[in-house]
Formats: C-alpha cells, structure tokens, sequence
C-alpha cells in the first residue's frame, strides 16, 4: 500500500509531523503509528511488544490510530501485556477485562465475547457420506464406516521430480446458520484425503511433507474428479 521507507528516506515536511518510517502496511510516529485497515477498536494496553510504554489504539470502522503515552508500566517487558476495552473481529464483540502475569510472564488475558448476530455463522453438523450415498453424523469412531475410494496420485516438485503415492478419500459435509437467521445455510462439501506417503517439498526433511488434507468438492463432482483438480492446482510445501 505504501512504498517503505527508512528515516534516512523521509522529507523535512514528513519528519516534522513526527515521521519515523513509512511500512508497507502503516506509518510510524515518534508518539505511535497508523494503518489505514478497517476496525471497530477503543483499547488502552499496559505495554506493547517488549515495551513498557502504555499506549491507546483507536480505529472507528476505517484506520487504526496507536497513540503512546508519556507513562510506563510496572509490569516486565513481554510479547503479551494486559488489555482494557472494547474491539469487534472475526464477527466478534470482546470486551477486554485485562488480566494477571503469570510466572512465565505471560498475561492471563481475561475477556468476555458475544458473537455478532446476523454476521456470525452457528455451526448445525457434520456428516460423512456412507456406501449407500446417504449422511451419517461424523464421530471420529465412525470415519471407518465412510465410503472410501483409493486413487493414484502424482505431485510433481519444483525439481521436476514427479511423487507418486495412493490417496485414499471421502467425503465430509458441514452445516452452518447465521446467528438469529436460521434459514440463511451454508454448506461446505470436502474430501477428507489421506495419502500413504509423503508429498512436497518438505518430504523426507525433518519438518516432514504432506501426510493428509482436504479439498472443497464442486458442484456435483466425484471423488476422483476434485482429486483430479486438486492434483493440477494444489502445491504443498
């Protein structure tokens, strides 16, 4: 969004409205920085990332505003300090009550959250498809009684070197409403694939390849054709 820029890079005219350095995401200040994103945000925290300096961050639905304040708090420097104040996200209203450092010097966030009506999705179920066709609600004991499919599958690495493994599939479907809009559904369709080896890039290496994934089924696809699709658009690391 913004071209960055060191101090060494800004003009008089910025550096006289207290402009220490332009990020590619927001502009810092000398008393704070801004990032033009939207928000709902009125927080006051007791310290920031390993900076006792307490501090507000503003945002009224557009542009996020960190102010610091001349005052520092007793608590020890730390990746996670106590927060006061209100913030909408993830289609959530939070109320932060702060919270007590514990002796890892970590903050026991305290907070209570209300799940915004209309936007939230509630979540109604979860099947699998069984050898019939028809859905059956999903325990993990049952994932036995699913209907399989085992396919060939070829992953070809950024070397040229081509994998190839079996993936074995089946179908999963999921259920959501949204909050106080009962009959407003929406449907999530996947494969549940586990292949009997690993594939990408990491394969072989400590951190280990793919062992197992999903994929979102399209219309009326079979198995075998979203795994089809998956095998020419998916990359793993």
């Amino acid at each position: 969004m913004f071209k960055e820029r060191y101090s060494n890079e800004i003009n008089r005219a910025l550096k006289w409205l207290g402009v220490t350095r332009v990020c590619r995401d927001s502009v810092e200040f000398k008393w704070g920085w801004f990032a033009p994103r939207p928000g709902f945000e009125l927080m006051f925290n007791r310290g920031g990332y390993f900076d006792q300096t307490c501090s507000f961050d503003l945002c009224i639905f557009w542009g996020k505003l960190n102010i610091k304040t001349p005052f520092k708090t007793k608590i020890p420097e730390s990746c996670d300090t106590p927060n006061y104040g209100i913030q909408i996200h993830n289609n959530t209203f939070w109320l932060h009550l702060g919270g007590k450092m514990n002796s890892w010097e970590q903050c026991d966030s305290k907070w209570i959250t209300w799940d915004l009506p209309i936007f939230s999705w509630v979540f109604d179920w979860h099947k699998i498809q069984l050898p019939d066709g028809n859905l059956a609600k999903y325990t993990y004991e049952d994932r036995s009684k699913a209907r399989t499919e085992s396919h060939p599958y070829k992953y070809k690495l950024n070397s040229g070197v081509t994998q190839e493994t079996m993936a074995t599939c089946f179908i999963e479907e999921r259920q959501w409403h949204r909050k106080w809009l009962p009959f407003i559904k929406m449907n999530k369709r996947v494969i549940d694939i586990t292949f009997n080896d690993e594939v990408g890039e990491r394969s072989g290496s400590w951190k280990g390849g793919t062992t197992g994934c999903s994929y979102d089924v399209k219309g009326k696809e079979t198995m075998l054709e979203c795994l089809r699709r998956m095998e020419s658009e998916r990359k793993f690391k």
